[in-house]
């Protein structure tokens, strides 16, 4: 983890949001691991806000920090979000970013 956070930190992504899950059901990536849908196994997720133009930037370098090469080195979604809107400033969209 601290290596995507240190490539996106370079890229200048230096707040995101970390949450730790726990994904269930069988899965081919976690032969072995467990056998059954009512076993977890802990992940962590990020979410990442960006302007648009950053997005491909963003997505390659997570992939490339934080591929292992094993089964389990996760997902990436990428979402469109309508409206975004900085409390605080009534900012909205990318100025609200900043």
């Amino acid at each position: 983890m601290h290596d995507i956070q240190h490539e996106l930190l370079e890229i200048g992504i230096p707040t995101f949001s970390i949450y730790q899950v726990q994904i269930t059901g069988i899965h081919k990536g976690h032969d072995g691991v467990r056998n059954k849908t009512s076993d977890y196994i802990p992940k962590l997720k990020i979410e990442i806000l960006c302007a648009d133009k950053d997005e491909e930037t963003v997505i390659e370098t997570i992939q490339k920090s934080g591929q292992s090469g094993e089964k389990g080195d996760g997902v990436i979604f990428s979402y469109d979000i309508n409206k975004l809107v900085k409390i605080r400033t009534a900012e909205i969209g990318e100025k609200a970013l900043q």
